[in-house]
């Protein structure tokens, strides 16, 4: 985690990495400075000049030294504190504000990625026929992506053509390896199947892009494959939906757990790669199904079996990001990493005056929320010299958004969201950050 987060922020921040092992040699390749220490040691954390930074990030495997060093770290004055825990009941104790009266000091952001995992499964199901969601400017915008699927009446249509209502932009499309922006969609001729759509869409407008792709679908029955935390998460979360839920898990002893905590869901003890249990709960009759077991062969397993059954939506916990592409490969319709789930959530938690990458789609494209510079008042967001296949997504400000295709001029404390390949994310932020 914390080498993901490291090199996340390396590209646009000055990163120090404080470990208890030497770790000089994982990031030769990178600018950030290391530090060797124990780092509940407050001396520690003065050469690392936590005090003055602007976060502090605490993610190590032990909650105990993650929870100290935070504190510690906002005692020294560093200005916004992170901390990932692996137990629920510190997740809960040190999210509720009175913790931060009875210890003296506040935890800005207490991560569970357990919980991070789950809420991205459940944004998910619940939209259906989307791969990626997410939520952004305070919800106030999501970015979606669709695929274009057999019978689909956007296939065979011209690229460039198709007008989307008000509060509904287009602003890409992922074919095979290559991200196309929507100027270059007339020259790519026809839609087809299999092209990956990326939308950015308004609250109000969300509901008319949804049903120009899920049409009168919608989720009534969920299989979940593993009853640890995270599928404990996603039941509960598909129980307030009012949505059947089958949650199915090995260990005898966490059923029993389950049950007695989960209402309407129904938990099978078994093996999810038991095809004739899969089978006598009518797997192939399920809206999706979700597995999140601790072992990745056994969630490929599971997930090839779900496909071959002929359920729709597929939905894969994948443990080490390595293994992702595999997932993709072999036809896994969304690959999930808990890892990559909680980066994001850090990153669009930490609010700096810099670029900040908010999203990452298919691990191909990144889309960053960039702070206007003094260099940048006054000027259209149209008349922004960006690389070729860049696109100016839209535009926040204060509580209003407004969408690339609208013509805006740029005022203090706008930022703009920029979609970008990940090859080029670096170009832009050193060329329009201020």
């Amino acid at each position: 985690m914390g080498s993901l987060l490291a090199r996340a922020l390396a590209k646009d921040h000055e990163v120090v990495v404080v470990d208890i092992k030497p770790l000089a040699d994982r990031f030769s390749a990178l600018d950030i400075r290391v530090v060797t220490g124990n780092v509940t040691d407050i001396s520690i954390l003065e050469l690392a000049e936590a005090g003055q930074a602007d976060a502090f990030i605490a993610c190590t495997e032990v909650d105990e030294v993650n929870l100290i060093a935070a504190m510690l770290a906002k005692g020294l004055g560093a200005r916004a504190v992170v901390c990932f825990v692996g137990r629920a009941y510190y997740a809960e104790a040190f999210s509720d504000p009175r913790t931060a009266e009875f210890l003296g000091v506040k935890i800005d952001q207490v991560i569970w990625p357990q919980r991070s995992m789950a809420q991205e499964v459940l944004e998910v199901i619940l939209i259906p026929k989307a791969l990626e969601t997410e939520e952004l400017a305070g919800g106030r915008l999501r970015l979606v992506e669709y695929r274009i699927e057999p019978g689909s009446s956007l296939s065979g249509k011209p690229g460039g053509i198709h007008k989307w209502p008000p509060g509904i932009a287009m602003i890409g499309l992922i074919r095979g390896a290559d991200f196309i922006p929507p100027r270059d969609l007339d020259r790519l001729g026809r839609l087809q199947v299999d092209d990956h759509l990326v939308f950015l869409s308004t609250r109000a407008a969300f509901p008319e892009l949804q049903a120009a792709f899920a049409e009168t679908d919608h989720i009534r029955q969920v299989m979940v494959v593993g009853g640890g935390a995270v599928g404990y998460l996603i039941a509960q979360g598909l129980e307030k939906q009012r949505i059947r839920t089958v949650l199915v898990e090995q260990d005898s002893d966490r059923c029993t757990w389950l049950a007695e905590r989960l209402g309407s869901t129904l938990v099978l003890q078994g093996d999810g790669t038991d095809l004739e249990l899969l089978e006598s709960e009518a797997l192939g009759e399920m809206d999706a199904l979700v597995t999140v077991t601790n072992n990745d062969e056994k969630n490929l397993l599971i997930s090839l079996l779900g496909k071959q059954m002929r359920v729709e939506k597929v939905i894969t916990r994948v443990g080490r990001s390595e293994n992702r592409r595999i997932f993709e490969r072999v036809g896994i319709d969304i690959p999930l990493t808990p890892r990559q789930a909680a980066v994001r959530e850090v990153l669009n938690g930490i609010h700096v005056d810099r670029a900040q990458q908010v999203a990452v789609i298919e691990d191909k494209v990144d889309l960053l929320e960039i702070p206007v510079g003094s260099s940048l008042i006054g000027q259209e967001i149209h008349s922004l010299f960006l690389p070729k296949k860049a696109v100016v997504a839209g535009v926040i400000r204060g509580r209003s958004v407004f969408l690339g295709e609208e013509r805006v001029v740029l005022e203090k404390g706008d930022r703009i969201l920029i979609l970008a390949p990940h090859q080029i994310a670096d170009q832009i932020s050193q060329k329009i950050v201020p």
